[in-house]
């Protein structure tokens, strides 16, 4: 059975609005003593080898502050994931729908054959939807960095395509 109304804030988010409610803060919270994650910090052994460009690219571009060490564990299934979905979709560009194979269909003409979706596709979304689920818990859409409150950074990097596309 799933409680009811909203999920609590954070307490580092209350923080950062200034507590709203009023409500007295645990200040002694075991999140709040966490050290901040750092390029440096060992990647866990769940992370893919191909994974490993995300991580390093996540790291150097979260919110300075948003990440903490009992992060990495999502962080690493995002990583995973991002790889996973940028590999599938890959895949699935070289066609959406692929021929239907098997030994009955064998004498038919190719474009009478029937054809099914193909299951990169379907994959590839599974990945994206994970990606944007846990983008959203580690505070990587535009959308959750404005709800957590966090400070963009006004330094532009000149390998950022989309600096120059987004302004």
């Amino acid at each position: 059975m799933a409680t009811r109304g909203r999920k609590p804030a954070p307490i580092e988010l209350k923080l950062l609005k200034g507590n709203p409610g009023k409500r007295p803060i645990n200040a002694k919270a075991s999140v709040l003593q966490q050290p901040e994650a750092l390029a440096e910090d060992a990647a866990p052994g769940m992370l893919l080898d191909e994974a490993k460009p995300y991580w390093d690219h996540a790291i150097a571009h979260a919110p300075r502050g948003l990440l903490r060490k009992l992060d990495i564990y999502l962080l690493a299934a995002w990583c995973n994931a991002a790889y996973r979905y940028e590999y599938n979709i890959r895949l699935a560009a070289k066609s959406d729908v692929i021929p239907v194979r098997g030994a009955k269909l064998a004498g038919l003409d190719a474009k009478d054959r029937p054809v099914m979706h193909n299951p990169f596709s379907t994959a590839a979304r599974a990945y994206l939807k994970d990606m944007t689920m846990l983008a959203a818990e580690l505070g990587f859409t535009p959308s959750s960095r404005a709800r957590l409150g966090a400070a963009e950074s006004t330094v532009s990097d000149v390998e950022d395509p989309w600096a120059q596309i987004a302004g």
